[in-house]
């Protein structure tokens, strides 16, 4: 018995450093971390080529015990050519789509309908902090769910209330004030007519090349609500319950005919078709104009501080948006909404495995950890703590301790956008020059947002056919209306006549009527 002892004595001793290795490997497996795949457009400000490169996404990983494995398209790149390729085959796609998903031919629904995206409504468990969000926050809950009452995307906020919300204006009007002076132009103009009149003196005056200039993708949110005529988005807007398009309503006439006259003239830059960001900016700086419009932080931000330096009587201001009455504000102008296709969220795709890990991923970010780690970064690198508020540091400041762009992509997604509330309070460290402070409070007199429809879409049934209509139109539009302002055609109420006829021809009667229908659902839900 006592050899029995011993001998089994002997195999538990050898026995149990395999049961605690094995212990030990088990442990190890179950933390090693979920792999995921993530498809993203890498913005024009980051120059690394992944993702995974960034501290941030790094530091997120590392908390959630995940890894990340991303693949890119560039902006510009033709996003959404790039998704549709992506999308096409419902077998192969990334756990993680990052898109526009309003944008969706057809909506978000459509997304869920076409076996893209899954609705997220049954994992809810699995995203504490977004369930939190949206039980807390019933109006934004309501913007982030289809008619059907799906959830599907872990959305980007521009905030989470409209109430001191700096960041749902971004850019706005670019006046040289000093020039303007030179000029005998005494007053910032609030009307169109009064917009004619300086920018009639500054040419006569002889001190710029071109008193004002545009880029085209801005310019009917510049000289449209001057007119209460709007063109953006097919034109479509709601007044009082009622859908419209700016776009085959008389004042857009109006708002042509101006253009046609600024061009004609030689007061609007003549080759603003083919402005872009980097020649708005040279156009400011080499002093060739003295009035444009561009987003608060690459436009006054960075050109005023710049052209200072070499000069110190160089002045800036912005003005609040054009209105067709002196004092009255404007029916339209750029504003965002607090959620918006203005920023890309993240969905999960139906061909995620491990919907749990992405779910736990993105809800991260909707943590009070998260958020401070998406707006403010890594603390002790990229900010402080100081009587109890983040502080950025000198890793993500300029010269002149204003947070800076191009350094702040690597730490933190509050200069670009994703999956994430934006916090307002960090606008003021990015528009920390006085002239854009004041600024955000001109851009904000409008109603636009009792007018905007950006968040509405149209119904499953119709979206094939409403995409193709709105796409149509956008193309006819464009063509149509670069003629009439540079004179190629000929502005006469026989030609608009004719331009409306195509407009109509296209069907976009049809897709007011659509949108009211999908307007009339949303106000009821």
């Amino acid at each position: 018995m006592k050899k029995a002892l011993l001998v089994l004595l002997a195999v538990l001793l050898i026995a149990c450093p395999v049961f605690a290795q094995a212990a030990t490997e088990a442990k190890t497996t179950s933390n090693a971390p979920d792999e995921l795949t993530y498809w993203a457009t890498l913005n024009a400000a980051i120059t690394a080529n992944s993702f995974d490169e960034l501290p941030y996404w790094q530091e997120l990983m590392a908390r959630t015990n995940t890894k990340v494995t991303f693949q890119h398209v560039a902006a510009g790149n033709n996003v959404a050519e790039a998704f549709s390729v992506l999308t096409a085959s419902r077998r192969s796609m990334p756990d993680i789509i990052e898109y526009q998903w309003i944008n969706y031919a057809g909506g978000p629904q459509k997304a869920i309908d076409d076996g893209v995206i899954i609705p997220l409504n049954d994992y809810l468990d699995y995203a504490p902090n977004l369930k939190k969000f949206l039980e807390t926050h019933p109006d934004i809950a309501n913007m982030v769910k289809t008619d059907q009452g799906y959830y599907y995307c872990f959305p980007f906020l521009r905030g989470d209330s409209y109430e001191n919300n700096a960041l749902l204006y971004t850019e706005g009007w670019v006046y040289r004030t000093d020039l303007l002076a030179k000029a005998g132009v005494t007053a910032i103009p609030e009307t169109p007519d009064e917009l004619y009149d300086a920018l009639v003196k500054i040419k006569e005056a002889g001190i710029v090349e071109w008193p004002i200039a545009i880029r085209s993708d801005h310019i009917n949110r510049v000289f449209g609500p001057g007119f209460d005529s709007w063109g953006e988005n097919e034109g479509i807007y709601v007044d009082n319950g009622v859908v419209k398009s700016g776009l085959i309503e008389p004042a857009r006439y109006e708002y042509l005919k101006f253009l046609n006259k600024l061009y004609s003239e030689k007061l609007l830059y003549s080759d603003y078709l083919t402005l872009d960001k980097k020649g708005m900016g040279n156009l400011i700086l080499n002093s060739t104009t003295a009035i444009g419009y561009a987003p608060g932080g690459s436009g006054i931000g960075t050109w005023l501080p710049q052209m200072q330096k070499a000069d110190p009587t160089v002045t800036m201001s912005s003005a609040k948006p054009l209105s067709p009455e002196k004092g009255r504000l404007s029916m339209f102008a750029k504003m965002d909404t607090i959620y918006s296709n203005a920023g890309a969220s993240a969905a999960i795709t139906t061909s995620c495995k491990n919907i749990e890990a992405a779910m736990r991923l993105l809800d991260y970010q909707f943590s009070e950890e998260g958020h401070l780690l998406a707006n403010y970064g890594i603390e002790g690198v990229s900010y402080k703590m100081e009587n109890g508020e983040p502080v950025y540091l000198e890793a993500v400041l300029n010269a002149d301790g204003v947070l800076d762009s191009t350094k702040a992509w690597q730490y933190m997604r509050f200069t670009i956008n994703g999956p994430f509330v934006q916090e307002p309070k960090a606008q003021k460290f990015y528009y920390a020059v006085p002239e854009l402070q004041e600024a955000l409070t001109l851009w904000a007199q409008t109603t636009y947002g009792e007018h905007d429809m950006s968040l509405i879409t149209v119904s499953s049934e119709h979206a094939d056919e409403y995409a193709k209509i709105v796409n149509d139109v956008k193309t006819y539009a464009k063509e149509w209306e670069n003629k009439f302002i540079t004179g190629v055609t000929p502005l006469n109420d026989q030609t608009f006549a004719e331009y409306q006829a195509g407009l109509k021809g296209l069907k976009l009667e049809q897709a007011v009527a659509w949108r009211q229908e999908a307007y009339d659902a949303y106000i009821s839900r």
